[in-house]
């Protein structure tokens, strides 16, 4: 049993958009819209990551590689959740890369050959590294 998706959503640029035409078009009416555009600028979204849209690690390991943060073991039980440890992003990107370097025949594997699948889970990245500057 599939999922019947009917109708569309509209993308729009939001440099293009006005408030009122927002308003008048997706808001008083309740509909659904995609915005784009408006973080084109962000560092973020320049630095952090690849035209393609994947992570830059390198530039986050070398930028914010010191922060340490909180990490689940996808493949390891605590009590009732997973088991959760500290370590520095650097050290979580290794582990991803790491991971990520195994062939994978099931992507919901979270242990393969001694490798175990983290999640980078909570980090309050403003309250660790500051508010960056734009």
């Amino acid at each position: 049993m599939g999922l019947n998706i009917v109708g569309t959503v509209d993308k729009v640029n939001g440099n293009k958009l006005s408030y009122s035409n927002f308003v008048e078009k997706y808001l008083s009416k309740n509909e659904p819209v995609v915005i784009t555009g408006l973080m084109d600028d962000w560092r973020a979204c320049k630095d952090w990551v690849f035209d393609d849209g994947r992570p830059n690690l390198q530039f986050i390991s070398s930028t914010f590689g010191n922060s340490k943060v909180q990490v689940a073991d996808c493949g390891s039980r605590e009590f009732t959740e997973q088991k959760r440890f500290d370590m520095s992003v650097s050290e979580f990107i290794a582990k991803w890369i790491d991971f990520s370097s195994v062939e994978h025949d099931n992507p919901s594997i979270n242990n393969l050959n001694g490798k175990t699948l983290l999640y980078l889970k909570d980090w309050h990245f403003v309250k660790i590294v500051g508010v960056p500057r734009v």
